[in-house]
């Protein structure tokens, strides 16, 4: 063998073997990112809660009236009517349930998810579920319709929103409609009152779809306010809905950026630009807000709220609260519950 045959062959031997290096390289990167998801889905099989009931409100103060639905024994939809100031609930208050708030008069001023908001009359409020609820200020002229319902139900109904509308809704949560809508939704619910006193389950499920409809239908909700927002105000709305959404079991800014087909750099970009923060404090706020939250309105122990946020484990969520907070999630949970 000559010395050109030998080098040649030498050269094809080195070539072949970075490649079959970069081969089983690659192997072993997909595997360990295959038993990441596997240990993801086993992680939220374990930590399932259960099916969230709406809290029974009928004894509360300022009821004009109250009616629910009932399925397997638990309240799935609730309507009622509130005059002269809303029932008492607990600062930081976070409703398993879905609501829709009517405002016909009065003001409510008060805080979701710790922003300002107010209501002005003939307005609506969206409040998604887990959302965190300030103590209200109520004017005494208030006339109000809330609608609650959980998440089961409106999934069985296939009631949808939108990314941008509801990108829209986690940034202002309440909307103006005029009188002649706000007097259609004022029929929509004596008739809904109705049909879910005399328990026609069907009628009021097909009601409350059309309702929905017709809220999602208005020019003032599904096309001016999405109008308004540019791109990156869109990917940025999109982007909290997500961890709204998922905070629960997904903590990597990775995995959002994934899901709006963006690159963790390029989505970390436009948050600094539209919110002037980076894509991880929001992920931890969220985190940190149904800790507290958990940890001051639940009996629930430490370790199932670690599990339930979709910690590893109870060490590392103590690590974590008392990174954002100063404190230990035993000592406010202590404290809170003066």
């Amino acid at each position: 063998m000559t010395v050109q045959n030998y080098s040649f062959f030498l050269t094809h031997a080195i070539d072949k073997f970075i490649k079959i290096v970069r081969f089983f390289t690659f192997l072993l990167v997909y595997v360990k990112k295959m038993l990441y998801l596997c240990t993801q889905n086993r992680k939220i099989v374990q930590h399932s809660t259960p099916i969230p009931e709406i809290p029974r409100l009928e004894n509360f103060n300022h009821f004009a009236w109250y009616c629910a639905l009932q399925e397997d024994g638990h309240d799935v939809l609730t309507l009622a009517k509130i005059e002269g100031g809303l029932p008492a609930f607990p600062d930081h208050f976070m409703p398993p349930t879905y609501a829709l708030q009517f405002v016909v008069k009065g003001t409510i001023r008060g805080t979701i998810n710790h922003r300002p908001i107010e209501i002005l009359p003939c307005s609506c409020a969206f409040y998604l579920a887990d959302s965190v609820l300030g103590t209200p200020e109520i004017s005494d002229d208030c006339e109000i319709y809330v609608l609650g319902f959980t998440t089961q139900f409106a999934d069985a109904l296939n009631l949808k929103i939108s990314q941008t509308a509801l990108a829209q809704l986690l940034l202002s949560p309440t909307w103006r409609i005029t009188d002649s809508q706000m007097n259609t939704v004022l029929q929509y619910l004596d008739l809904l009152r109705s049909l879910m006193e005399q328990k026609k389950t069907v009628a009021v499920r097909n009601l409350v779809r059309s309702l929905h409809y017709f809220l999602a239908d208005d020019q003032t909700f599904s096309l001016q306010r999405a109008n308004t927002l540019s791109r990156a105000e869109q990917i940025s709305g999109q982007y909290l809905s997500l961890v709204e959404m998922h905070c629960r079991e997904q903590h990597t800014v990775e995995w959002y950026a994934s899901q709006l087909c963006l690159s963790p750099k390029y989505l970390s970009n436009v948050l600094k630009q539209t919110l002037g923060s980076s894509p991880n404090k929001y992920v931890n706020e969220a985190l940190t807000r149904q800790a507290k939250s958990l940890l001051s309105s639940t009996s629930l122990s430490v370790q199932q709220i670690s599990d339930r946020l979709g910690f590893l484990n109870q060490s590392h969520f103590g690590t974590f609260f008392k990174r954002q907070t100063g404190q230990s999630p035993k000592t406010f949970k202590q404290q809170t519950m003066i």
